[in-house]
């Protein structure tokens, strides 16, 4: 594996974990609706486009490819 790729795995991993951790505090405090995952869902509704896209980016990131000779 080389170096840059560990680096993004290792800032991939720092940013999901941040997520994590930011929506259990916005979910520990009284203010309703403020989750990542309510915010997303009140977007989506009034922008439908966006549910689509993100359908087009995990199409293009996990449809199955063929693997590259290393």
């Amino acid at each position: 594996m080389t170096n840059t790729r560990k680096v993004t795995i290792s800032i991939l991993v720092a940013a999901v974990l941040a997520l994590i951790a930011w929506d259990v505090v916005v979910a520990m405090n009284p203010t309703p609706g403020d989750t990542i995952s309510e915010i997303t869902l009140a977007f989506a509704m009034r922008h439908p486009a966006l549910p689509f896209a993100v359908g087009v980016v995990c199409g293009h990131l996990f449809w199955p490819q063929y693997r590259r000779k290393e």
